[in-house]
């Protein structure tokens, strides 16, 4: 017994350190992918793609024209779902604290709401100040079908595209463009989270374009020739 006893024992070391070693090596991964997990588990990948960099500084602009989105889908996207997403890009940008004045503009039935934050007679004030004007549209939308999602193990997934554009209001020259895409990838997709999450995109493109110093063109070109275009 003791020849095997002495056998046991190395083996036994050698199977302690690999369990340890990889234990250690799961508490790094974990520790180094904790936003990747917590992108899966949320279920929603988000992807947005620069058609126009803002080059010029947007920190003077302390009013904001939003105009609900023109919806390209139509009927193809639930009508509860381009009211929600209109509302939640309006109050996110409201929660941003950065705009003074606030306008949000329905083309599709001409009309204005009062802007936030003033009393009537501040509306002309706002507009003689610098104003930027927020305007885009729905490109592309899918809610998926549940059963094929079940089928194919979370593929068939839901997506919705917004393209986003920025402007100057007095001179209607285009400032900046976003193209953001939010898919939901869990197999019980939620059309719901899916808008708002697109919404909070929308608000997140404004207030890093309008409170930071944006690259000037030059300087956009030269990192367009060192390393590429790249998605975010």
């Amino acid at each position: 017994m003791k020849p095997v006893a002495k056998r046991i024992l190395p083996l036994t070391i050698a199977l302690a350190l690999i369990v340890g070693g990889a234990g250690c090596s799961l508490r790094s991964v974990a520790t180094s992918v904790s936003s990747r997990v917590f992108r899966e588990v949320h279920g929603l990948r988000v992807r947005s793609y620069q058609m126009m960099p803002v080059t010029n500084d947007l920190r003077q602009y302390k009013a904001i024209e939003i105009h609900k989105l023109n919806n390209l889908m139509l009927d193809e996207i639930p009508a509860k779902s381009v009211e929600q997403l209109n509302v939640g890009i309006v109050q996110q940008i409201r929660a941003l604290n950065h705009f003074d004045h606030i306008g949000v503009i329905d083309v599709a039935n001409d009309s204005q709401e009062k802007q936030a934050n003033q009393p009537g007679d501040e509306i002309t004030d706002a507009v003689l100040q610098p104003t930027l004007v927020l305007e885009g549209y729905i490109d592309d939308f899918t809610a998926g079908i549940p059963k094929l999602r079940y089928i194919e193990h979370g593929n068939n997934h839901a997506i919705l595209t917004v393209r986003t554009m920025l402007k100057d209001k007095q001179t209607a020259r285009v400032l900046g463009e976003m193209n953001i895409t939010v898919e939901n990838t869990r197999i019980t997709s939620n059309v719901e989270r899916m808008v708002g999450k697109s919404a909070e995109e929308v608000a997140r493109y404004v207030r890093r374009s309008a409170t930071r110093p944006n690259e000037t063109k030059e300087a956009y070109q030269d990192r367009l020739e060192k390393f590429g275009s790249k998605e975010r």
